[in-house]
């Protein structure tokens, strides 16, 4: 099993990468599908993990030193324990064992919002190509389009219009969505013992660089020893 080191550890299977070939669009998309390490697709239905951040540190790699006024909002801030909830629909936040008493404390109540907010919208950018929807799923139409550089695919569907392209070892380098949300992405991919995995995703408005709205989130995997078919996480770091 691997630790992804966003906030979570768990178990990712694929198959080894296949050689391209001419063929049909639904073969090559089998293709494409199988060479992703996707556990929301096999025996993964859900997992859930502890979640840390360094307020300190990130207030001195941020400011260069903790200002005296912050002090006392970074030791409520630190004190607080986070776990995160993920299947394959959505990625919840929660602080145990209860929710913190921010009474007085804005700034701390709108510090933990936002920590919250990027945990959870880190992991639901990483769901759909831990459940591979990312790419046409049961009735959605889509055509590849052979390019010098790898492959153009559109798809369109109920509640789905969206073009993808992908490089010649069919690696997703990025899309245009307009359904379900107008949305552009970008992400990279890394070589994992069973496939490719999500090594980072930016995603942005369709209006193109420079409108505003734009996020990005990295992953990080690790292999955890003796530890096969059964899931679990803890003592995660959670990075903007």
């Amino acid at each position: 099993m691997r630790r992804l080191a966003f906030s979570i550890i768990l178990c990712l299977f694929s198959v080894p990468v296949i050689p391209q070939s001419a063929e049909s669009d639904a073969a090559l998309l089998a293709k494409t599908r199988a060479l992703y390490d996707a556990p929301f697709t096999r025996n993964l239905v859900s997992f859930d993990c502890a979640v840390q951040f360094d307020w300190k540190k990130h207030l001195v790699d941020t400011l260069g030193a903790i200002p005296a006024n912050a002090l006392a909002t970074t030791e409520h801030l630190q004190s607080i324990q986070h776990r995160v909830f993920v299947d394959r629909s959505s990625a919840t936040v929660s602080a145990i064992p209860k929710a913190p008493d921010f009474a007085g404390d804005q700034p701390a109540a709108q510090l933990e919002q936002a920590f919250s907010a990027i945990v959870s919208q880190g992991l639901d950018a990483w769901l759909p190509f831990s459940t591979n929807v990312i790419l046409p799923i049961g009735s959605t139409k889509f055509d590849f389009k052979k390019l010098d550089t790898g492959y153009k695919l559109t798809m369109n569907g109920s509640g789905v219009d969206a073009t993808l392209l992908l490089d010649a070892e069919l690696r997703l380098t990025s899309g245009v969505v307009q359904l379900p949300q107008d949305l552009r992405f970008t992400t990279e991919f890394t070589n994992g013992p069973d496939g490719y995995l999500l090594q980072s995703v930016r995603t942005g408005s369709t209006a193109g660089p420079g409108t505003g709205g734009e996020v990005a989130f990295a992953y990080r995997y690790q292999t955890i020893p003796g530890i096969s078919a059964s899931f679990g996480c803890h003592d995660n770091s959670a990075d903007e």
